[in-house]
């Protein structure tokens, strides 16, 4: 017997088409880039605490994405707090 066992997932046709570049060019089998990820991405979820992990996909009401916009449109000039962590000064 194997020790080894199938499964299904569905994926947009997006990335599968990743997948496939992603293992032709570097000479891999899709199943062990699968499970590598998978294993992956188990072991995070369970090192991480949730919000160490950010979902790959953000909803935002109207009000909130357009402020979102604004504040990249227009970024506030950065504090002497800023400036002195960013040299290594800070605490």
């Amino acid at each position: 017997m194997s020790d080894q066992s199938q499964i299904s997932a569905t994926v947009s046709a997006a990335t599968k088409e990743r997948l496939d570049r992603f293992t032709n060019s570097h000479g891999l089998k899709k199943n062990y880039v699968v499970e590598q990820a998978l294993l992956y991405f188990m072991e995070a979820r369970r090192e991480l605490p949730d919000e160490a992990l950010v979902p790959a996909r953000l909803v935002l009401e109207d009000r909130a994405f357009e402020r979102l916009v604004e504040s990249l449109e227009r970024p506030a000039a950065p504090t002497s707090a800023l400036r002195e962590l960013m040299r290594g000064q800070g605490h």
